[in-house]
């Protein structure tokens, strides 16, 4: 089931190739820190920057290094409908557990549009949608009409929610309650589960995926005080991850960590030094 704390995960590059070595350490550390279910090849994992070819090794890969343990999603996006049904096949092919479609971007398509590709890659494949709205990287916004009716798809199984307008996570819990509710938004997860969601697929899980997953099951279990509490202790890193377009950040911090080269593709930059600064005292802080 695609609940609980999920992560977003970066792709480690060495040399502008995909470092393959260092995503099974990644990985591994992921499911050991207990990590419900791991995102490959979404805008955190520099999806749209990565190759036909590359996108299928690192599909495979992860697919073979979490044999079964967790489920694997796989970040499907483009604003062109027949790219986006490309992408899908391919993750159903390599056998990925699930999709995860952003809503197109840049060609500001009407809710109509939407609809109708979403839609279309459901009906020409045979895998778990996710779907996933962030109006501020795709310049549209998916509304909860839009998301009620999409959600009668049969294999559309979740949301996960860029939108930080808390609200609507209980205005669609009410209307689809077995719609999954994911949150998209790290500064902003504590409000959306008090608010009817189900988890997260986080960035700052790449740093701290124990801390966020101590988060879910606290809110899970009903102890609001001790959600309260790692909340207040990620609410930095959540907002560090973000000083920078994602994934600067956050790649700076994996290198940080040793896992990874703080390497990304063109025309992604590494971080400045206000950015690192600025991630290497919150680093600091979560160790005390």
């Amino acid at each position: 089931m695609l609940t609980g704390s999920m992560v977003a995960l970066a792709t480690p590059l060495r040399n502008n190739v995909v470092d393959y070595d260092a995503l099974e350490r990644l990985i591994e550390w992921q499911i050991k820190c207990g990590t419900d279910a791991i995102l490959v090849c979404g805008s955190t994992g520099e999806g749209l920057l990565l190759s036909e070819e590359e996108r299928g090794g690192t599909i495979s890969a992860s697919v073979e290094i979490v044999k079964g343990r967790v489920p694997v999603i796989v970040g499907c996006s483009s604003c062109w409908t027949v790219d986006a049904l490309k992408l899908t096949s391919q993750a159903e092919h390599l056998k990925a557990d699930a999709v995860l479609l952003i809503a197109p971007y840049y060609v500001k398509p009407t809710q109509h549009g939407i609809i109708q590709h979403f839609t279309t890659v459901h009906e020409n494949s045979n895998i778990p949608i996710v779907m996933y709205n962030n109006p501020g990287r795709c310049a549209v916004d998916m509304t909860i009409d839009t998301i009620v009716e999409l959600s009668k798809l049969p294999r559309v199984v979740a949301l996960k929610d860029s939108n930080t307008n808390l609200s609507r996570a209980t205005f669609l819990k009410s209307r689809v309650p077995d719609l999954i509710l994911l949150s998209g938004d790290d500064p902003s997860l504590p409000g959306y589960l008090a608010h009817g969601g189900d988890g997260c697929i986080s960035v700052a899980a790449n740093v701290a995926p124990t801390l966020v997953k101590k988060l879910v099951s606290a809110w899970k279990s009903g102890d609001t005080h001790a959600m309260q509490a790692v909340a207040a202790k990620l609410a930095p890193l959540s907002e560090a991850m973000f000083v920078e377009p994602n994934p600067i950040p956050v790649k700076y911090a994996l290198s940080k960590l040793g896992f990874t080269a703080n390497e990304l593709r063109s025309p992604l930059t590494p971080a400045t030094r206000k950015t690192m600064d600025t991630v290497d005292t919150v680093m600091a802080e979560l160790k005390e």
